[in-house]
């Protein structure tokens, strides 16, 4: 038995530099690791793949990233390899954390080490196309760059560790809905193609960080603005929502600080999940 621990992202920057012709947007993001995880165990045996997620997912599991990933990975290996997947679910879904990007890209990452594939650019796009936009950062799982449509990863030098709070509600957001909202011409800024950092400190952070998505949502969802208000209030650095929502992240100074606002939040807004967490991979 193979237990994977695959975390969760913060999206610190997401900008959207243009549309393909195919529906991809191509983007422009500054992801960071951060320390909520999903438990994923591999088993080696049967035939084919078998999954369970606990809880169960609300799609088919002809749609989950993972069998997306064993498809792509059986074509590269020229055989469908005999393995059982379960996996226990602490990233909450339709949050914009990438808890399907993360299974997948764990569960890629193993295999073809297991296998002894090589994951050159070339398979990174293929899986960017064909599994998921998010999947080949977590197979870097490091503080990033990430370019294209996610298939361009570049890792940071060094990166500071961030403690969150994470305040994340009691409804998803569609990322294709999100998308589908989006004006190029109110995004599409020549200064969008500039992210050239290689080492980055919460002042620099507090001065670049930015999501295009997060007005759309905010149009569609207000309390998004108010649980942004209410952690800067509560001593946040900074706060902002994360992919194309319905997670609110805030920077905190020091742990401490983080839990105190966590209570003052579990009080303002009880229906809604909160997470204490901090940057891993830098």
């Amino acid at each position: 038995m193979v237990v994977l621990n695959a975390n969760a992202k913060l999206n610190l920057i997401l900008r959207i530099i243009d549309k393909l012709p195919n529906g991809y947007h191509l983007l422009e993001m500054l992801n960071i690791p951060i320390s909520i995880a999903d438990e994923i165990y591999l088993d080696f045996s049967g035939d084919g793949l078998e999954q369970t997620f606990n809880p169960p997912l609300d799609c088919s599991l002809e749609k989950t990233t993972i069998y997306k990933a064993y498809q792509l990975i059986s074509s590269w290996l020229g055989f469908k390899p005999g393995i059982k997947v379960v996996v226990n679910k602490h990233i909450p879904s339709g949050s914009g954390l990438g808890g399907g990007s993360s299974d997948a890209g764990f569960f890629i990452k193993y295999m073809t080490e297991h296998y002894g594939i090589n994951l050159n650019q070339q398979k990174i796009t293929e899986i960017a196309n064909y599994v998921g936009a998010d999947v080949p950062f977590f197979i870097y799982n490091k503080p990033a760059i990430v370019r294209g449509i996610g298939e361009q990863v570049f890792p940071l030098n060094n990166f500071p560790k961030l403690f969150f709070l994470l305040v994340v509600p009691d409804f998803s957001i569609s990322t294709s809905w999100a998308y589908s909202q989006v004006k190029l011409e109110l995004t599409k800024k020549e200064e969008h193609s500039n992210l050239k950092y290689s080492n980055i400190d919460l002042n620099t952070l507090k001065n670049i960080m930015h999501n295009d998505l997060e007005v759309i949502a905010e149009r569609q969802f207000p309390v998004i603005i108010d649980i942004k208000n209410f952690l800067m209030t509560n001593g946040a650095e900074i706060a902002m929502m994360t992919g194309s929502g319905s997670a609110v992240f805030g920077i905190f100074e020091n742990m401490e600080k983080a839990k105190e606002a966590e209570l003052k939040t579990k009080l303002t807004f009880n229906a809604y999940k909160t997470f204490i967490c901090y940057t891993i991979g830098a």
